[in-house]
């Protein structure tokens, strides 16, 4: 790849801030590797824009994980959220790149990756006992927010092999982009979107 290698997660309706974000860094999908893992809808202003945005993401190259609001759609028999269920149906839940292994709540630490289903994965059954710790991986999610492992002013957690990128977009605080590939995070408050708060994370 020879470009950079992008993730974000916990979007929960607000595509606009993505996009902001996205713009601020000059995403390119024919050079960037895109990963989003999962929570498109509910809890922010937009749902339904959001996911017509990350279909076109994903169209363009970008890889798209479910997380648990997104199952929760797909389960729905509410004819605004069923419409979509064709759309998520074509989004993976785990995606493997180099030593990173993205999911959006975690994996059943009692099954090989390959066995993983997806309700677990995503976080939807919320009495699944999961784990963020594989051998030879750095595990990137998202699904727990960062402000619950103590980390300050919404900014992601890192610790041993496992990335939370999970900064409270869906509480009403920020979305982060993080560029993996240069251990750097751009993110933006959802309710206000002009300034782009920056810090590196090695």
């Amino acid at each position: 790849m020879k470009g950079r290698l992008l993730v974000s997660s916990d979007i929960h309706g607000h595509g606009e801030a993505l996009a902001k974000l996205l713009e601020y860094v000059d995403y390119n999908p024919k050079r960037d590797q895109l990963v989003l893992l999962g929570d498109y809808v509910n809890n922010g202003p937009d749902s339904a824009g959001t996911l017509k945005m990350v279909q076109q993401l994903h169209n363009e190259g970008a890889i798209v994980l479910l997380g648990n609001h997104d199952v929760r759609w797909m389960k729905s028999k509410e004819k605004r959220k069923r419409k979509w269920k064709s759309v998520l149906k074509e989004f993976d839940s785990m995606a493997k790149i180099d030593h990173y292994l993205f999911v959006h709540a975690g994996v059943n630490p009692k099954k090989c990756l390959s066995k993983q289903k997806i309700t677990e994965v995503t976080g939807f059954e919320s009495d699944a006992k999961l784990s963020r710790k594989i051998k030879g991986k750095c595990v990137v999610h998202g699904h727990v927010p960062t402000r619950r492992y103590g980390a300050k002013k919404h900014r992601i957690h890192v610790e041993a092999h496992t990335i939370d990128i999970d900064t409270g977009a869906g509480h009403g605080k920020r979305l982060s982009l993080v560029d993996l590939t240069h251990q750097h995070v751009c993110a933006v408050e959802v309710d206000r979107l002009k300034k782009i708060h920056e810090y590196s994370y090695a």
